[in-house]
């Protein structure tokens, strides 16, 4: 049997973006993980949108709940990492648990500083060992894998759920809930969103997605096949470097080593050389899978599966094929 910390397990649940009143798929996931790690209670933080029984379901024995219109949007990092403190105060945890988005890695942080203890980002493994709380996470350009813990204070972890599981609990129990006495900071009351855009389902948050299809030069600009295929694995679409200099996408969705890291279960490069800059930013992903009409490409080292041929005739031959299947 796996060894658990005693402490209750905090963890910042966000709601569906389609669906606010469900939980999202990585909050899911956290809530599992934190089951998986205490053999206390799991203590949800989250906005008020989300009902008690989506918490049963997975095991919440506690749910603090906030109103966003009073306190702000929790995807501020400052704001979320308020909220996260006022949570902790009101009982003993031995660890608070977020998904390692943008706004969760700035929690995080900001957090760690207000509490006095440590926080690690883009973790991607979590267990207990000794009595203490060990993160595993990938350094280097992904070259290594590390493990480590921290030695004072409440850990604070930004997860990346993407090679996490959401599991129902056994039983679906009763949830208490209780609304959040939050203390915001004096420089938070003075944080002002004034606009907020859209950047499209296509390449919106990729370090969270299942599958990632990821396009270069050899496209190019022409992203309808990218857009397809991710559409119908479910996927979002992310590019290199090159492909955002020129243009043809923004620089949200860089991945590589000055863009992001990604860590899908499932990786289809399209037109891809396989640079240095880029692949160390994929180093995650379980499978890859690269079409390049170069079979010298570099990317095909790496690749769990190649096709050598022009991705305008191999990926609408595979969408011909998969799109029966998801009928």
């Amino acid at each position: 049997m796996s060894e658990k910390i005693a402490k209750d397990v905090l963890v910042f649940a966000h709601p569906d973006a389609a669906h606010p009143q469900h939980l999202s798929v990585a909050a899911a996931r956290l809530i599992t993980l934190a089951r998986e790690i205490t053999s206390g209670k799991v203590v949800a933080l989250a906005p008020s949108s989300i009902t008690p029984q989506h918490f049963s379901q997975v095991g919440v024995k506690k749910v603090y709940y906030f109103n966003p219109e009073e306190t702000g949007t929790w995807q501020v990092g400052a704001i979320l990492a308020d909220l996260v403190v006022s949570a902790v105060r009101t009982g003993d945890f031995g660890a608070v648990l977020l998904p390692s988005t943008s706004w969760g890695r700035d929690a995080a942080g900001q957090g760690a500083i207000l509490l006095g203890s440590g926080a690690s980002v883009d973790v991607t493994s979590l267990k207990v060992a000794d009595g203490k709380l060990i993160a595993g996470k990938s350094v280097l350009d992904g070259t290594w894998e590390t493990s480590y813990y921290m030695r004072r204070g409440i850990p604070v972890v930004a997860m990346r759920t993407t090679s996490l599981s959401a599991v129902s609990a056994a039983e679906a129990g009763e949830v208490e809930t209780d609304n959040l006495p939050v203390q915001l900071r004096e420089s938070t009351k003075r944080i002002q969103v004034v606009s907020r855009e859209e950047i499209g389902s296509t390449h919106a948050g990729l370090t969270e997605a299942p599958v990632v299809v990821c396009v270069g030069r050899g496209v190019n600009s022409d992203l309808k096949p990218a857009e397809e295929l991710a559409e119908v694995l479910g996927g979002s679409v992310g590019a290199t470097r090159v492909v955002c200099e020129q243009g043809w996408m923004d620089r949200a969705a860089q991945i590589g080593q000055s863009g992001i890291s990604v860590a899908p279960n499932l990786y289809i490069g399209m037109g891809i050389s396989g640079d240095h800059h880029h692949v160390c930013g994929i180093r995650g992903a379980k499978k890859i899978v690269a079409i390049c009409d170069d079979p010298e490409a570099r990317i095909f080292e790496m690749a769990d599966f190649g096709v050598v041929g022009d991705l305008f005739t191999v990926v609408p031959d595979a969408l011909s094929r998969i799109k029966p299947l998801d009928a």
